[in-house]
């Protein structure tokens, strides 16, 4: 091998490097007959990552008897390449060399043209070209979803989700867990070696296994080639509370359609097992319903199980299964159901209200028809509604039966509604009923669609209220004088026109002897557009259950709120929130110790719950989980226009789409100053919002209310938190008439109290004889206001004894409210209301 070439081996290919390969021979030139180079590579392209190295042989061909020395540059390479020149050969005019190329892990990405330049005294220039392609290093990274466990002594349940986001990488990936607990064993699902991109990771913790919380784990992917990567997961090992069995008086139950007896005692044979397990029933048939009694979670040792079959149960056999579940604990005891059909005894028959015909406005509100069911001979069955017409209806006019449809109760609801496209016409329908074993029964009803009576419709609704809260008596006043009216309903819902741009609507409530007299003053505009109603309609809620750990103390006093309901557990034990309604929200606690307020105070977020009925939250309340429980912020309140009174104060914090509030705290006092506390910004999310309550009582039996709504904790001075003005003194009055008619007069109305005014009063000598007349701003139009029991005396249906008796004291409250224009979850948000009260 020549000194040239050895020479050359030195030389590594940069951006512009050299690479140097010289011929074997003794280093003359021959001048007058130059010869010939020519250089290849073979191969001429190859992939490198970022990182690695590819090869490529050079070769060197002479001819016409050139042996002078060649030199070799390359150009094209990016910035930190290098080549090694090693296994340089020369036999005869052919000299061949090995180049390693080296790309550094800072390398980017791509493709690069390089060209190999060879240059000799006395000969032409050879080149040849050299694709060189950079791609990322391979790499394999992990996330867990959720990146916590919470699992019970001998169970493995939940599991978490391992996601493998690949980069340059298709082989093969072994994933582990590291530092498990002693005795704590880890599968995935599919098993090592993966290849995909996804695996359920299950960890079984033994009986025996130590408790621990938020002990740091680390899942771990290997693989041929890459750097193994690996994701934190926190795993917390509960105490398992003891074990339980369950077990049937009766294992096999027949019971006949329409019927739910014999019933069945649930025995709950507990080991060390103090806690609630909450029961259900496993593959209940179509129409089959299962209670228990004591409700879940059942503390005792035995609950009662009822399965009540509908009517329309399919007969049959039906193995079924009582299951328990606690505590991470699952079992079951079977339960054969059989179901028998009901011999239908005596008959039914339909009628409707209104009778024969309903009256339906374009484009108007919906018109409910009842459609009783006459029951006759102890006929008990399901009846299902359904309703025909001979010819077409058209289009635009609904009708629905409210569920449940087929029903067991004495009546269902037709509603019926009529878009403005709907022709004005009659139009007859016959309504259904049907059950098995009996005849159809038919009833007929004709539908009167009629135009709109004008923009001085107006209707109320009282459908689907509480029927105390429902009218025994309505009336209006057109304008603000005049005569009252009454108005009987139709399916609770009451309808009537006015003319003038102010107007006045009165109804009587009765509560089980407790009378009521509501009356609105209100304009046109807010009358008329739109149905009214004054009470808000049943919404059915389910019960959901959770579980309350590491509490302060017996010193202590808990706050847990979801969906807008709340309640208060004193010791840790499980818990339940009743009338939840069904959707997505947030869990939120608070924990203080009343004698040291804010001294050991917790909060407890978990977001995104939504238990199914009777089912259980995701996470116990734990003021020690140290991913969703933090101290609150403090902050110092100091308020302005006090006049020596003390503030009572309350937080809430609203959250979700729907701004649902929780109770963080409430009854904390002072004299002006006082602090408050709410979430760290850490965690809170978009949408957040804190809500400040303060209220004081002040002499002359006067209150101020007012909240605000902001998004962090932060001090405020009193120049910048107010208190609402003082009310007017009001002249509180009688207005005279067959029964004491309170009246109210104020004057000098802060600009402040700019959205309703209310009167309310209470009979001191009458029990359960009250009543509300409140008027808009719009009614009001100016700073002074007049309100006033109306005279109802003559009125058709009104009973003078449902006003205050002429020599009964009346307690009397004069009160008005008003707000900035923003909303409850807008940052800035004010809300007052002030009142001042006397007797008459």
């Amino acid at each position: 091998m020549s000194q040239r070439f050895q020479y050359a081996r030195r030389y590594v290919l940069a951006v512009l490097g050299v690479v140097a390969l010289a011929s074997c021979s003794s280093g003359g030139t021959d001048n007058t007959n130059p010869g010939t180079i020519a250089v290849t590579v073979n191969p001429t392209s190859g992939t490198a990552t970022q990182g690695g190295q590819v090869i490529t042989t050079a070769t060197l061909t002479r001819g016409g008897g050139f042996t002078g020395t060649v030199n070799f540059t390359v150009t094209g390479a990016p910035t930190g390449v290098t080549a090694a020149v090693t296994n340089v050969v020369t036999t005869g005019t052919t000299t061949t060399a090995t180049v390693t190329i080296s790309a550094p892990l800072a390398t980017p990405a791509g493709s690069y043209p390089l060209v190999l330049h060879a240059t000799g005294t006395g000969v032409t220039e050879a080149t040849a070209n050299y694709t060189l392609a950079v791609v990322l290093t391979p790499a394999v990274a992990l996330s867990l979803s959720p990146p916590d466990l919470t699992i019970v002594q001998g169970g493995s349940t939940p599991t978490t989700t391992v996601t493998l986001s690949r980069t340059n990488f298709t082989g093969d990936v072994t994933l582990s867990v590291d530092n498990l607990p002693t005795g704590v064993t880890a599968t995935f699902a599919p098993a090592n070696p993966q290849n995909g991109t996804s695996a359920v990771l299950t960890l079984h913790v033994p009986a025996d296994a130590t408790p621990v919380v938020a002990a740091a784990l680390a899942v771990r992917a290997t693989g041929a080639g890459i750097t193994a990567a690996t994701t934190p997961l926190a795993l917390t090992i509960m105490a398992a509370p003891g074990s339980f069995d369950l077990s049937l008086t009766q294992p096999a139950l027949s019971i006949v359609q329409g019927a739910s007896t014999p019933t069945t005692t649930v025995n709950i044979v507990r080991t060390n097992f103090p806690v609630g397990v909450t029961l259900s029933v496993l593959n209940l048939p179509m129409g089959v319903t299962a209670a228990f009694a004591p409700d879940n979670p059942v503390t005792a040792n035995s609950s009662v199980l009822t399965l009540t079959v509908a009517a329309s149960a399919p007969v049959g056999l039906y193995n079924l299964s009582v299951e328990g579940v606690s505590g991470g604990f699952d079992t079951a005891t079977p339960l054969a159901l059989t179901i028998t059909a009901a011999a239908p005894v005596g008959n039914f028959t339909l009628s409707t209200t209104p009778p024969t015909t309903v009256s339906v406005t374009q484009g108007g509100a919906a018109v409910p028809v009842t459609v009783t069911i006459n029951h006759t001979g102890g006929n008990a069955s399901s009846i299902t509604l359904s309703s025909s017409s001979a010819t077409a209806l058209p289009a635009g006019l609904g009708l629905a039966f409210s569920a449940p449809n087929p029903t067991t109760a004495g009546s269902g609801t037709l509603t019926i509604t009529a878009t403005g496209a709907v022709p004005v016409a009659a139009y007859p329908i016959v309504i259904h009923g049907n059950t098995a074993g009996l005849g159809e029964q038919l009833v007929n009803l004709t539908i009167n669609v009629v135009a709109p009576s004008g923009s001085g419709s107006v209707t109320a609704s009282f459908v689907g209220c509480d029927p105390f809260a429902k009218p025994i008596w309505l009336a209006f006043m057109d304008g603000t004088s005049g005569t009252w009216t009454r108005v009987t309903g139709v399916g609770d819902v009451y309808q009537f026109t006015i003319t003038q741009a102010k107007a006045s609507l009165a109804y009587v409530t009765d509560d089980g002897g407790d009378i009521t007299i509501v009356v609105s003053n209100l304009t046109q505009a807010e009358l008329t557009g739109h149905t009214l109603m004054p009470c808000v309609p049943l919404i059915p809620g389910k019960t959901v259950h959770g579980t309350l750990l590491n509490r302060g103390g017996s010193t202590f006093t808990d706050i847990i709120s979801f969906a807008g309901r709340s309640t208060s557990p004193t010791l840790n034990v499980p818990f339940q929130i009743g009338s939840v309604p069904n959707g997505i929200f947030d869990l939120i606690a608070y924990e203080r110790q009343p004698l040291a307020v804010g001294s050991g105070d917790r909060l407890f977020i978990k977001r995104g719950e939504n238990p199914a009925a009777g089912g259980n939250f995701s996470v116990p309340v734990d003021f020690q989980d140290v991913i969703r429980s933090t101290p609150p912020i403090p902050a110092t309140i100091t308020l302005s226009g006090l006049n020596g009174e003390a503030e009572t104060t309350r937080m809430n914090y609203l959250t979700g789409a729907g701004c649902t509030p929780a109770i963080l705290y409430s009854g904390l006092q002072g004299l002006g100053t006082t602090n408050m506390y709410g979430v760290p910004p850490s965690f809170r999310v978009a949408g957040d919002m804190h809500q400040l309550e303060v209220s004081i009582t002040g002499l002359l039996n006067s209150t101020r209310f007012v909240s605000e709504s902001f998004l962090d904790v932060a001090a405020r001075s009193a120049t910048s938190f107010v208190m609402p003005a003082t009310y007017p003194t009001p002249i509180i009055s009688d207005a005279g008439g067959p029964y004491k008619r309170p009246m109210v007069v104020v004057t000098g109305l802060p600009p402040e109290y700019n959205t309703s005014h209310a009167m309310l009063y209470s009979d001191q000598g009458s029990s359960g004889v009250t009543g509300l007349v409140s008027a808009s701003q719009g009614w009001v139009g100016g700073s002074a206001f007049t309100l006033v029991l109306p005279n109802f005396h003559g009125v058709p249906g009104f009973l003078d004894s449902w006003a205050p008796s002429p020599g009964d004291p009346v307690d009397v409250q004069a009160t008005s409210g008003g707000n900035n224009g923003s909303g409850f979850c807008t940052a800035g948000a004010r809300f007052v209301t002030a009142s001042r009260s006397g007797t008459i």
